[in-house]
């Protein structure tokens, strides 16, 4: 279930971070050298994504890690492990 949770919210901060970049989802599949349907899945948390997945996002939006995993509901996530 912690695994679940943690996955939707990823998911959700891909969607999110696409959106607040004004970007579509062609645009960040381009961006980053992922499949539109592969992204579609992802934001809709039909796929997990692993770490060089969303390092590639990462670069398709032209922010870090670091700025992806800065963010409340990933500390409060953290806070109940």
């Amino acid at each position: 279930m912690i695994n679940q949770d943690f996955n939707n919210i990823i998911c959700k901060r891909i969607a999110t971070l696409r959106k607040e970049h004004k970007l579509t989802i062609e645009q960040l599949a381009f961006y980053s050298g992922i499949s539109k349907g592969g992204l579609s899945e992802i934001e809709r948390n039909m796929k997990e994504p692993r770490a060089y997945t969303i390092l590639r996002i990462c670069n398709g939006l032209g922010i870090t890690m670091k700025d992806f995993f800065n963010f409340r509901e990933i500390n409060d996530f953290a806070d109940l492990l």
